[in-house]
C-alpha cells in the first residue's frame, strides 16, 4: 500500500492551502490502496477541512510553529523526534506542496526542507510539485534550497518566472525542472445548490450578477504599504467597482486565520462598514471551504484578489481575475495563465504600486471582462493539462 507524506503545509485556515492539499490528496487517493498523510500545524482543523479528500492529518514533527502551538497536541521533544522518524521510515514518497514557501519573504524555507533531506538520507523518494521559488535574499536559505532541490526525484514549478529563476540564478539543470501549473487548477467546486445557498446567506439574490473582491489582511506585512493606506485603497476600489459596473460586490475572505494579523474576515468587514451605500456582501460563514469559494468566485463577472489562490479559483473556472500581489509568484501565475496576448499590467499589479496610483481602481473596474473570458477559454485547458500531468508524474514515481 503506497504511503505518501505531504509536507509544505501550514494550515487550512488559509483556503489556498486547503485548495492545494485537497486537489493533490483527492487525485492521489483515487487508487483505493494509496494512503496520504498531511503534515500540518493545525491537524484537527485540517482533518475537518479536508474531509472527503482521502487525507489523514498529523501535527508536523519537522516544523513547529509557535504561533499555532495551541492547535497542536502537546508532546515531548523525544516523542516528536521518534514520530518524525517513524513517519519518514514508513513513507514511500515525501511530496512537498506549499506554493511559495521557498522564498525569503516568510523566513521558513529551510525548516520545510528538513523532512525532504531526512527522506533522501533514508532512500525514500522525494518530490516538489507546483512550486513558486524565490527570490532568496539570504544566501544561506538559497544554498539550503539548492542543495535539497538538486537531490529531488521530481521538481515541478507552476510558472515560467520560477523556471527561469531555478535554471538561471540557481543554476539547476534545465532537464531537472519541469514546468507545470498549480495543483488547485484541479479543485472541484461546490455544486450549484450549495453555491446558491452561500450567496443567499450572504444576502445576495443567487440569480444576480456580481463582482468579487478577495482582500488580504496579511499583505501589508510583505510590502511598504501601511494598513491604513491599504484599507483606503481597497475601499476606493470597491466603491469604483460599484460605480462603474453596477454589480453587487461579494467580499471573499480567503483566509480565516486564528491569528488576527492574517484574518481576512476582519478586513472584509472593515471595507463593508465604510460603504453603507454600496451593496456589499461578506462571504465569511463558518464552514466555508475552498470548494465553496471556488464556486462563488467562478460565478462572478470579475474577480480582483490579493490572495493568489482566490485568483486561481476564478481562473480555473474560466472567470477573469486580476491579482494585486507582493511577490513574483502573482505575476508568474497570472502571466502564464493568460499568456502573452494579455498585457500583464491589465491582470496583475504590485500592491504598493496599486495603492499609490489613484487611477488604478478605475482602470481595473473598466476591464473588458468579456474579452478576457473568451481568451481564458482558449488558455485554461493547457493549465489543467499541466496540473494533471503532475499527478501522473507522482504516480509514476511511486510505481518506479
Amino acid at each position: 500500500m503506497p504511503n505518501i507524506l505531504i509536507t509544505g503545509v501550514t494550515s487550512c485556515e488559509s483556503r489556498g492551502v486547503e485548495a492545494l492539499v485537497r486537489s493533490l490528496a483527492t487525485a492521489l487517493t483515487v487508487a483505493a490502496d494509496t494512503t496520504v498523510i498531511v503534515l500540518t500545524q493545525t491537524p484537527d482543523l485540517d482533518a475537518e477541512a479536508l474531509a472527503g479528500s482521502g487525507a489523514d492529518c498529523t501535527a508536523d514533527p519537522f516544523v513547529v510553529s509557535r504561533s499555532w502551538a495551541t492547535m497542536r497536541p502537546v508532546e515531548t521533544e523525544q516523542h516528536r523526534r521518534e514520530r518524525a522518524s517513524r513517519l519518514v521510515k514508513h513513507a514511500d514518497l515525501v511530496l512537498a506542496t506549499g506554493g511559495d514557501l521557498h522564498t525569503s519573504d516568510y523566513g521558513v524555507s529551510t525548516s520545510y526542507l528538513a523532512v525532504l533531506d531526512r527522506a533522501h538520507k533514508l532512500g525514500v523518494p522525494t518530490a516538489m510539485v507546483g512550486q513558486s521559488v524565490g527570490p532568496f535574499t539570504d544566501p544561506a536559505e538559497q544554498t539550503a534550497f539548492t542543495a535539497t532541490a538538486a537531490r529531488l526525484d521530481l521538481l515541478t514549478v507552476r510558472e515560467t518566472t520560477t523556471l527561469a529563476y531555478l535554471t538561471g540564478e540557481l543554476v539547476l539543470p534545465a532537464d531537472q525542472v519541469v514546468l507545470s501549473a498549480d495543483p488547485a487548477f484541479l479543485l472541484q467546486p461546490s455544486g450549484t445548490d450549495r453555491t446558491a445557498q452561500l450567496l443567499a446567506d450572504a444576502g445576495l439574490d443567487p440569480v444576480q450578477e456580481y463582482v468579487c473582491l478577495a482582500p488580504s489582511r496579511g499583505v501589508t506585512r510583505y510590502s511598504t504599504v501601511t494598513d491604513a493606506q491599504h484599507l483606503d485603497a481597497l475601499t476606493r476600489l470597491a466603491d469604483t467597482l460599484w460605480r462603474v459596473r453596477r454589480r453587487p460586490l461579494v467580499l471573499v475572505p480567503h483566509c480565516h486565520d486564528s491569528r488576527e494579523h492574517n484574518d481576512d474576515r476582519l478586513l472584509a468587514w472593515q471595507i463593508a462598514a465604510r460603504l453603507p451605500n454600496v451593496p456589499v456582501h461578506v462571504l465569511d460563514g463558518a464552514g466555508t471551504g475552498a470548494a465553496d469559494y471556488k464556486a462563488v468566485l467562478g460565478g462572478a463577472e470579475l474577480v480582483i484578489s490579493e490572495r493568489l489562490h482566490a485568483s486561481i479559483g476564478a481562473l480555473s473556472s474560466g472567470t477573469p481575475a486580476v491579482a494585486l500581489g507582493h511577490s513574483p509568484k502573482f505575476h508568474g501565475v497570472l502571466a502564464d495563465t493568460y499568456g502573452p496576448a494579455v498585457p500583464s499590467a491589465d491582470v496583475h499589479r504590485d500592491i504598493a504600486d496599486f495603492t499609490a496610483d489613484p487611477a488604478a481602481a478605475e482602470h481595473l473596474a473598466r476591464l473588458d471582462t468579456a474579452k478576457l473570458h473568451d481568451h481564458l477559454a482558449t488558455r485554461l485547458p493547457t493549465q489543467v493539462a499541466l496540473a494533471t500531468a503532475d499527478i501522473a508524474r507522482v504516480r509514476a514515481l511511486l510505481n518506479s
